[in-house]
């Protein structure tokens, strides 16, 4: 495609105090997944005087395509689930972004599955339960379920296949979603339900991973999204995006079930 040709050039461009703009090449998904994280992008950089402009290179580009992108320095960057592999493998920018939202999960379940969930309260219920997650193959959250004893279906390649494999008896039956993913997904998807009474646990959040091309801009965005964090605009971003998800989960009303993962998200 066109824009690979000259993809190098949006990140050829030196980093000055008073830098005015910059160009991004960022990821976009078909469900509307990016919005948020495209909009605290711009709003965070524009509070630091900076106008971000936006480049889609496709409407939908699955994870693990992103990734491979990103390395390939074809994306500006991606956000993922925190991880020491990632870490080092990638340039990290150390700001949480979703105030550890992905870490709390709703279960999407096939229609007429609820009854199987009506008397789990705690993990142990939940191992003896035989259930069986639907994740991707590399997610950090298959080592958080290997990790709690819980059953794993793996899919590679489109993570979103997971939604037409689930089933009440066979080999996937609940795709766990964070709380800011899930009614959206839902909407997408009306032969699945949400759980109505479970909210599963861990300490992780997303963060932003640049391409080496970007990596020089990762000064300006940390300083941007720290602003964001400390002047209230990234839970007022949370709210606009999610906050009616939120009431229609009744998340004070769910079962709590902590899991365990090892070494939590840094924090800022």
């Amino acid at each position: 495609m066109r824009w690979i040709g000259s993809a190098a050039l949006l990140f050829s461009c030196s980093v000055f105090a008073e830098q005015s703009s910059l160009t991004l090449a960022l990821p976009s998904q078909k469900d509307g997944g990016h919005a948020y994280f495209h909009d605290l992008l711009t709003q965070a950089l524009n509070d630091v005087d900076v106008q971000l402009n936006i480049i889609t290179p496709d409407k939908h580009i699955p994870q693990k395509r992103a990734v491979k992108m990103v390395r390939k320095n074809q994306l500006s960057l991606m956000w993922l689930i925190q991880t020491d592999r990632r870490d080092a493998q990638l340039t990290p920018v150390r700001v949480p972004l979703t105030s550890g939202l992905i870490g709390k999960r709703v279960l999407l379940i096939p229609k007429g599955a609820q009854e199987a969930y009506e008397h789990i309260y705690d993990l142990k219920d939940l191992q003896r339960s035989g259930l069986i997650a639907g994740l991707g193959i590399n997610w950090f959250d298959v080592e958080v379920w290997h990790q709690n004893q819980l059953n794993v279906f793996l899919q590679d390649g489109e993570w979103r296949n997971l939604y037409g494999s689930l089933s009440v008896d066979g080999e996937v039956n609940y795709f766990p979603r964070g709380v800011n993913e899930v009614v959206g997904e839902a909407k997408f998807n009306p032969a699945l339900d949400i759980e109505q009474y479970l909210l599963l646990e861990y300490h992780r959040d997303f963060q932003f991973y640049l391409s080496e091309g970007a990596s020089v801009h990762r000064e300006l965005i940390e300083k941007a999204l720290v602003r964001a964090k400390e002047t209230g605009l990234m839970n007022a971003l949370i709210e606009k995006h999610w906050s009616d998800d939120f009431d229609a989960l009744n998340l004070d009303s769910r079962r709590i079930i902590p899991l365990s993962s090892d070494s939590p998200v840094s924090r800022q």
